[in-house]
């Protein structure tokens, strides 16, 4: 067995970082990147806009045909499953919400 002896550490030392000037310079060459971005125009947003009433199109759901009310629509074009839906009866699971495709729901007027 190998022992070391116990350092004893001054509880009172500090310890000082000072900043240099060039770190702020970075910091201000971001900025025109972010003017750049922000002349770029949004593309327009996907699927049903929230609060909107939707059928639901897939076969395997437990709420087929049922009508639920979306939550949120996730604007990422690689989600396959970007449109949150929540309904007002659970599952036999006790779950209310669920997540379904574009081509799996329909907004009904």
């Amino acid at each position: 067995m190998l022992m070391f002896p116990t350092l004893i550490i001054n509880k009172s030392s500090r310890l000082v970082v000072r900043v240099a000037e060039e770190a702020v310079t970075p910091a201000t060459a971001a900025t025109p990147a972010e003017g750049e971005a922000a002349s770029k125009p949004k593309p327009p947003p996907i699927g049903p806009k929230r609060g909107s009433k939707v059928k639901i199109l897939r076969k395997e759901s437990y709420w087929f045909n049922g009508i639920g009310s979306v939550v949120a629509v996730d604007q990422d074009p690689k989600i396959q499953y970007p449109v949150i839906v929540r309904f007002n009866k659970v599952n036999h699971a006790n779950v209310s919400t669920n997540n379904y495709a574009l081509d799996e729901i329909e907004e009904v007027k």
